[in-house]
């Protein structure tokens, strides 16, 4: 039976590195870590700080005097905060004694607060009440705004509004047709079906064949374009001519 040496050689290789990790596991003590944290600037004591250990995933508070102990290892690294401070970081010396004690010092951690508006309220209701109460700034505008969008107003607005150029010149030539028409009837405002003079003018009228003419109808031939100036109008009627 042949036994690979290079097999064999890692085999050995394989157990000499674990034999050292078990050694140097064995060298790693616990460390009792007694910290006092205190304010950097009059070394005030910081009561119910936070230390936390992320390595360990466990943490601990200081007490009413600073204190605070927890067990750690060579090498660990402690975070500790407090409301208004800022974040520091302490790592425990690799060679150190059973017991390590240390100084924590915090800075204090400047934050600038949006304003704050303190209404001068007793109760919860009074302040409903209030602010049920309270007006907008624009509400002036917006009861003006409602006023003006109101239907029967815009209605109004829609009658008031002039008309086009092509409306206008259709209004025109309607009044020139009428107007043509009944220049052989008895133009009077006591016009009636029981005045015979107004009969008399009716019936020359047929006579005469005025309803059966149609010149009228060439005025709409040329209407106008929208937005059309006067003078624009003017040339294209020549034009056509």
């Amino acid at each position: 039976m042949k036994i690979d040496k290079r097999g064999l050689f890692g085999l050995f290789f394989l157990l000499a590195c674990l034999g050292q990790d078990v050694l140097a596991q064995g060298q790693d003590k616990t460390v009792l870590f007694l910290g006092r944290v205190v304010t950097a600037s009059k070394a005030e004591d910081l009561p119910l700080a936070y230390v936390y250990n992320p390595k360990a995933g466990r943490g601990a508070l200081s007490d009413n005097f600073g204190m605070v102990e927890m067990y750690v290892f060579p090498g660990d690294s402690l975070v500790f905060t407090y409301v208004g401070y800022q974040k520091k970081y302490y790592i425990i010396p690799k060679n150190t004694d059973q017991v390590h004690r240390a100084i924590i010092s915090l800075s204090e951690e400047s934050k600038i607060l949006s304003e704050v508006k303190v209404f001068p309220h007793s109760s919860e209701e009074e302040f409903k009440q209030a602010f049920l109460k309270m007006r907008l700034r624009d509400e002036k505008q917006r009861g003006i705004l409602a006023n003006n969008l109101e239907q029967s107003k815009l209605n109004v607005f829609a009658l008031q509004a002039g008309m086009g150029a092509s409306a206008n010149f259709r209004n025109f030539s309607d009044q020139m047709v009428s107007a043509q028409a009944n220049k052989t009837f008895f133009a009077s405002p006591m016009l009636s079906l029981t005045n015979p003079f107004a009969w008399i003018s009716f019936i020359q009228s047929i006579k005469n064949g005025d309803l059966k003419k149609k010149e009228w109808k060439k005025a709409y031939e040329f209407l106008p374009k929208e937005n059309i100036s006067r003078q624009q109008f003017l040339r294209e009627t020549n034009s056509n001519k």
